[in-house]
This record gives C-alpha cells, structure tokens and sequence, in this order.
C-alpha cells in the first residue's frame, strides 16, 4: 500500500471534500429544479455528504450489495471456467471470463436422445448483469438487444460452485426466455427504468442504482436537502406503515396480487403496502421457509403473537449495519434479552454452554428454503424448540389473506387463477373462473382481470366469450401481449393471415422471447409468400432457445 506524505494526504483530503461539495451541489441543483413539482430522488451519495459514517456503513450490507454489472461489485463467485451439468446430463454449462468480459456456455452432450452422430446444441452468452447479493446465491441477466432475461447459471455460496438457476435444473434444455420484470428488480435495485410498451425492455443502465437506495426507505431526497424538510423515519409510522417498508419485499405469500393501476407497485415510504397489493397464503398451514418469507415466518411465531406491534424488522436489524461475524451470537442474543430473561430459557445449561449462549442457534435454525435449492435461510419463526421442517401445505387449502380481513372477488379470483396455472391446479382454476365471472358481474373491468378471465374461457374452447374479452383487454392496454397473440390466433383460424401477422409483429414488439408467435408468424409469412421473413423469424426463435424443434423442422423444410 502507498504511504501518503502530509502534502499529498492534504490534497487527497481535498479531493474527497471538493467530490463531496459536488455531490452537495448537483443534489441542490435537481431539488431546486423539481421543487415546484413535490420532492424527487437524488440518489444515495447525496445522502453521503452528510451522513458520511451512515452511508459507509450501509454501502457495506447486502442490501446495498443486491445488484450490478457483473464484475463491478465484490466478488463471491468464481469465474474460472467452472463446468456442471443439468440434472438430466443433457446439457453441460461452463461460466467463465475472458477479454470480451464475463459469459456461459452450453453445450449438448451425447445421450440415448442424441447420438453421437448428431451435432450437439451450443452456444455462449455473454452476462450483463447480477442479482443478489451473493451472501447466499447469485442469479444473472442476460441482455438481449435491450430485453433482460434470466441466465440458467446461478452461483451458490454453500456450494461454492456454479448450478443451475432456481425453476430450471429439471429442464434438459438451456431456458433462455425467462423475462426479468420489473418486480423481479424492484427489490434489488432502485429507479428501475422499463421501457414504455415492452414487458421487460429496460434502459441503459436499466436502474439508476445497484442494491437498495437510502430513498427506498426513507423517500426521496430533494426537499430535504433543499429545504431542510425531514426525511420518512420509518419508526416513528404507524406500524402497518412501518412494517410494509420491510414487506415489500420481504413478505411472498403464496402469491401477490396488484390492485387495479397497480401492475407496477412502487411503495413510497408512509404507505401501506395493502393498498397496492394482496397478499395471499394458504389456510391452516404454517408459512414455509422461502427465500423472502421473513414477514410471513414471524408472524406465525409466539413472540410476534405476543408483543404485537411493538416487534417488527427493525427490533433486531439495524438496516444501515450488520454486525461481523464475531459479534453475531452476542449482538442477536442482546436483542432476545431486551424481552426475555436467561433464567426463561428451558434447555439444558450442557446445551446452552456447548452452543455458546447463541439463542439464535438454537430458537432461529438456519434451514433450507422450500423454493431454491442449495440456499439455506434463517427461521423467523422462532420455535421454542428445534423442530423440523414443516411438511408442505395443501395444494387445495383456500387462500386467505395474510393478516386476515376481507378481499374482493376480484383480487381473490386473481390469486386462485395465478396459482392454478403455476401448479397446473384443476380446483383452484375452477374457484377463479367462478369469482372472476362475479368480479365482472360486479364491474371490474380492468386488463388483468378480463385477461385473466378470457384465458379460462378459452382453455374451456369458449370462445364466443373469450375473443371479446380478449378485444377488450387489447383495446384498453396495448402491453398486454397475451391478448395480442390470442387475438392473433383468432385471425389466423379465420384465414386473415396480414391481420394476424400485424399482430404478431406487436406482440413481439412488446415480448421478443414468444417463441409459439414466432412460429405462428413463420407459418402466416409463408402462407403469404414470404419465405425469407419466416426464415428470419425462424432463426430468431432458435437464438432464444436452440433447442426449439418446432422451429427447427419447419426451418428445415423451408430451406429444402
């Protein structure tokens, strides 16, 4: 390390006060600027010039840490050309980096259902981006021309090593298409920015800061530096308010709903999270360890049911620091005592002197996550005595609200259609086409639930009521995809082949990755003449994924 001279320790110590003074400086300039438009975001290293220590602290958490270009944050992964194969041994995956930067590759291997004699399926994609923090695992993006997709290649900490993504090790194909959504962002980046009209388009760079921002939690910035005015404190809102800074992200549920106009949710600090949202559990089980169940798991335990509101996040973390790992046992053990008295504490002393006094050991397991593999996560539910992992709920247990109270037809119909597609769920489908028709009945007419309820017409061969919907929805938000490329198949079953390739085109526009359009539009161009755009269209479903064989045999006959 160099050792500064007292003349240059001056001028570095200049440096970083006149950096300081500039950062000041362009966060007064954008509040003066929108300060007749209500507050707006100035970005964390505004925060810095005043709360230096703070800043510091928190750029060192795993929040802070929780997305970037690959390559750019501390390393927890290794790039060292590292192979594995998927679960089936179809496809061997190698990670690695070179001049060009960071990539995987994939290749076919030889198996009973490819012979040696035909050419494998391979490629290389290069990885843009990453999400997570690495602390446990780390997923990453793959950028094509603009859309965000998942890569297949996640790295786990426990493992050291390289897997496949979580969803994808049963697939014996590389699944290229998975689109990175804007709520997949929301709670590892902040200022995401999604390009108008396209479901997963972003702009360069697609957010304004890697990991979670100051204003995240405490709202935006501009008139605080402008004018003095206090940031949000989260402790001193009222608890339903204070407690959904921490869910937004950190409550799952068995699934979300958006309210109507709120596809997108963005939580301003102050708000409550029920109102753009619907969270919904399955009745009369325990909540299961998930990665971002933390909400859920401490609700279900004995301390949260007795101390009510006064227990939240912010009793036991501190969101601007985490203690070392030699301070973690008496740190946590600190916040049990507040509560509880060591004389309360049944087990063995034997026990207790063999764990270390580490109460978190023993009442807060480290277990693994029902949702991804090779990821172990500590348990909020807080058993007063080792147990073991719960079995998983009913896949025909009702969905309730978490928290309880009351919820529309509307919302409840979402839930049940969204759960019973993702589990290919008969009653579950059946429960949503019901309350979905009554939601309409009762005038919810937003695209979600039309959409939604067209679907289950149309897996039903209804189409006499399906196709009007399908308008609807496609008349009120040209985003939806899904109506265009049903709406689509209508033209084409009726031989309107241009109308049904215009469609196409838009609905690609909105969602490249479509790879049944793709095939669609392929068929319609050639039944309109035009070889050589089917050919393309052909070709750009195999970049999404080469192993798509309708593609490919209606590619070869082409080319015949």
């Amino acid at each position: 390390m160099a050792v500064l001279n007292s003349a240059s320790h001056r001028k570095a110590r200049h440096a970083g006060d006149t950096l300081n003074l500039l950062r000041l400086v362009y966060a007064l300039l954008v509040a003066i600027a929108s300060g007749a438009e209500g507050a707006e975001s100035v970005g964390s290293q505004a925060c810095a010039s005043c709360h230096a220590a703070i800043y510091r602290s928190f750029m060192r958490t795993q929040m802070a840490q929780s997305s970037g270009p690959v390559g750019t944050a501390e390393a927890k992964e290794q790039f060292d050309r590292t192979e594995f194969r998927d679960s089936s041994g179809a496809f061997a995956y190698t990670v690695g980096r070179d001049a060009g930067g960071y990539y995987f590759e994939f290749r076919q291997q030889v198996t009973s259902q490819r012979p040696v004699t035909s050419p494998a399926i391979e490629g290389r994609r290069p990885l843009a981006y990453f999400v997570g923090s690495g602390t446990a695992a780390r997923s990453y993006i793959i950028n094509v021309d603009g859309f965000f997709y998942e890569a297949p290649v996640a790295y786990f900490r426990s493992l050291a090593s390289w897997r496949s993504a979580p969803g994808v090790a049963q697939l014996d194909y590389p699944y290229l298409t998975r689109p990175i959504l804007p709520g997949c962002l929301q709670c590892h980046a902040s200022g995401i920015r999604r390009i108008a009209g396209t479901q997963n388009a972003y702009a360069s760079p697609p957010f304004s800061e890697g990991g979670v921002a100051c204003e995240r939690c405490h709202g935006p910035g501009s008139d605080h530096i402008s004018t003095g005015k206090p940031m949000v404190n989260p402790v001193k809102l009222a608890a339903a308010a204070r407690d959904s800074i921490c869910e937004q992200c950190h409550l799952s549920g068995e699934i979300r709903v958006p309210k109507v106009g709120k596809d997108e949710p963005v939580l301003n600090p102050g708000d409550r999270l029920a109102d753009s949202l619907s969270v919904f559990v399955r009745a009369g089980s325990e909540a299961q360890l998930r990665v971002t169940s933390h909400a859920e798991n401490l609700a279900q335990s004995v301390c949260k049911r007795m101390s009510g509101e006064k227990l939240w996040c912010g009793t036991c973390h501190d969101p601007h620091s985490v203690p070392t790992p030699a301070e973690k046992v008496a740190y946590f053990r600190g916040k049990c005592l507040t509560c509880h008295q060591t004389s309360s504490c049944s087990a063995a002393q034997a026990l207790r002197r063999a764990n270390g006094d580490n109460c978190a050991g023993c009442h807060m397991p480290r277990n693994p996550t029902s949702d991804i593999d090779h990821v172990v996560f500590t348990d909020h539910a807080i058993p007063r005595r080792p147990a073991s992992v719960s079995a998983s709920p009913s896949m025909y247990a009702d969905l309730v609200p978490f928290g309880g109270g009351k919820t529309s037809a509307r919302d409840l119909g979402l839930a049940y259609v969204m759960v019973g597609l993702r589990e290919g769920n008969p009653t579950y489908l059946d429960r949503a086409f019901r309350l979905l028709q009554d939601a309409v009945a009762q005038g919810a007419r937003d695209p979600q639930t039309l959409l939604y309820l067209a679907q289950l017409y149309r897996d039903r061969s209804d189409d006499a009521h399906a196709r009007p919907l399908y308008e609807e929805v496609w008349r009120m938000d040209g985003e939806q995809y899904a109506a265009g490329a049903a709406l689509g198949a209508y033209q084409m079953q009726a031989g309107n082949f241009e109308e049904a390739i215009r469609l196409w085109r838009q609905t690609l526009a909105i969602s490249p990755a479509l790879l049944l359009v793709r095939q669609n539009l392929a068929t319609a161009l050639l039944r309109t003449g035009r070889p050589d755009q089917a050919q393309e269209a052909l070709r750009k479903a195999l970049e999404f994924n080469p192993s798509f064989q309708p593609a490919k045999d209606l590619l070869n006959q082409i080319v015949k």
